[in-house]
C-alpha cells in the first residue's frame, strides 16, 4: 500500500448517460475501497435527462474521497472520458463504466500494477452478475465469454475496455485521449489502444482485477441484439480510419454489402441471408423465434444456432447503418 501523500494518486473516471439506477450501485461499490492513498472519483454527466445529478450529489457528503460531478455536452463516452481526464488530478487514471461494480481491492490492484510496470496499461476482467445466468440467454453468454481464473497471471493483449482500464495520466495525455468521433460506446477504446501500441505501450490483461457488469443487455437476446446493432455502427468509421490495420478487419469484410466478384459465392449468399435477417421483419421474426424456442427446445445447441442468426442479422444491420452515418462508400 502507498504511503500517505499530498498528491492524489488515482482518479477514477465514470462517464454516464441516463443510467442513474446503475450509477447508484456503481458509486456504492466504489466507496468501499481499501486503498490507503489519496484518490478521487469523477462522474461525467453526458447529456443525462434523468436524476443522475441528484444521485451523485446524494453521495458527495458520505463518499470517502472527493467525488466530482462535471457535464459534457458532446455525445458519447469518448468525449465524456476525455472531459473526466481533463478534470483528473491523479497520477493514474482508471476508467470504469456507469454499470461496473468493483471490489474493495480494485483501486489498489490497478495502482500496484501500474507502479510495478512503468509505461504499461492494465485491463481487468469483466464478469456478468450471477443472476443473469438464470435465463437461457444469460447462460449462452457465459458460454461465449467464460471466466478466466484469477490466478492465471498477466497476459499481453491488443485492446482495452472502458469498463476497467488504467494508465498513467501523462501517457493518456500524450495520445490526445479518445477519438470523439466515436459517438457510442464501441470502438473508441480499441482505437485508443491501437494508438497506444503504435507508440510502444504494452497492454496487459490481469484476470485478478475482477469487476461485475450490471449489464442491461446481459440476459435477453432482444436487448443483446439491440446493443450489438448500436455498437457495430462505429465499425465502418474505424475501418475508414485504419483500413487493413483495423483490429476487426475480418468482421468488416463479412459485413460489407454483398459483391459477388469480391466475396465469392459462399460469402455473397451469407450476406444476402444476413440482409434478410437484418430487415425489421427479419429481426422481429428471428428474435420471436428465439424467445419461443427458449420455452420449448430441450437441446441448447439448436437454440444457440438461432441466437447466432439473430446476432448476425443485428450486426449486419448496424454495419450498414454505420456506412450511411459516416458516408462511407465500400467500393
Amino acid at each position: 500500500m502507498p504511503d500517505e501523500e499530498n498528491n492524489i494518486l488515482i482518479s477514477v473516471v465514470i462517464p454516464t448517460h441516463n443510467r442513474a439506477d446503475a450509477l447508484e450501485l456503481t458509486l456504492a461499490h466504489l466507496s468501499g475501497q481499501d486503498f490507503s492513498g489519496k484518490w478521487e472519483a469523477i462522474v461525467v454527466n453526458n447529456n443525462c435527462t434523468d436524476n443522475t445529478d441528484e444521485v451523485v450529489k446524494s453521495f458527495k457528503e458520505k463518499f470517502p474521497v472527493p467525488l466530482h460531478l462535471i457535464h459534457e455536452s458532446v455525445p458519447g463516452p469518448a468525449a465524456a472520458r476525455n472531459a473526466g481526464a481533463r478534470k483528473a488530478e491523479g497520477e493514474v487514471i482508471v476508467f470504469i463504466d456507469n454499470d461496473i461494480l468493483v471490489r474493495g481491492d480494485f483501486i489498489e490492484r490497478h495502482y500496484n500494477r501500474i507502479q510495478e510496470n512503468p509505461g504499461c496499461w492494465f485491463v481487468g476482467q469483466v464478469i456478468n452478475l450471477p443472476e443473469q445466468e438464470s435465463t437461457v440467454f444469460g447462460r449462452y453468454r457465459k458460454h461465449l465469454f467464460p471466466e478466466v481464473p484469477a490466478d492465471n497471471g498477466l497476459k499481453k493483449i491488443e485492446g482495452i475496455t472502458g469498463q476497467t482500464t488504467s494508465m498513467r495520466r501523462e501517457d493518456f495525455d500524450k495520445l490526445g485521449g479518445f477519438d470523439e468521433n466515436f459517438h457510442v460506446a464501441s470502438g473508441e477504446d480499441h482505437e485508443l489502444a491501437l494508438r497506444a501500441q503504435e507508440s510502444g505501450t504494452i497492454i496487459y490483461f490481469d484476470p485478478g482485477i475482477i469487476v461485475l457488469h450490471n449489464d442491461w443487455a446481459g440476459s435477453s437476446i432482444r436487448d443483446f441484439c439491440r446493443r450489438q446493432r448500436l455498437y457495430t455502427q462505429t465499425e465502418p468509421f474505424f475501418w475508414k480510419k485504419y483500413g487493413e490495420k483495423t483490429p476487426r478487419i475480418e468482421m468488416v469484410r463479412k459485413n460489407l454489402p454483398p459483391a459477388l466478384k469480391r466475396d465469392g459465392v459462399k460469402l455473397f449468399l451469407w450476406k444476402k441471408t444476413k440482409g434478410v435477417l437484418a430487415s425489421d421483419a427479419g429481426q422481429s421474426s428471428i428474435i420471436k423465434l428465439c424467445e419461443l424456442s427458449e420455452k420449448m427446445l430441450p437441446a441448447p445447441k439448436i437454440l444457440w444456432k438461432l441466437y447466432r442468426l439473430a446476432i448476425a442479422g443485428a450486426i449486419y444491420k448496424g454495419f450498414q447503418e454505420g456506412l450511411a452515418i459516416y458516408s462511407i462508400n465500400d467500393k
